[in-house]
């Protein structure tokens, strides 16, 4: 099964998880508890974890709006 894109399963990460991976950019060792809640919202299992462009939405959801 494809993993859905960032754009969807995003929402659905916990919010210990989003912490975790706004204070880490680009991390290649994302800790297993951050993982799970990654696959369990839908994104991706096994290989890579998360694409350049995933950090980079990673990024922008957490920039302040003016």
């Amino acid at each position: 099964m494809e993993a859905m894109q960032i754009e969807k399963w995003w929402p659905r990460v916990g919010v210990e998880a989003k912490q975790w991976l706004r204070e880490n950019q680009g991390s290649a060792d994302v800790p297993d508890d951050v993982r799970a809640g990654i696959v369990e919202a839908g994104g991706p299992s096994e290989g890579q974890l998360l694409t350049d462009e995933d950090w980079q939405f990673i990024r922008t959801q957490s920039e302040y709006v003016d």
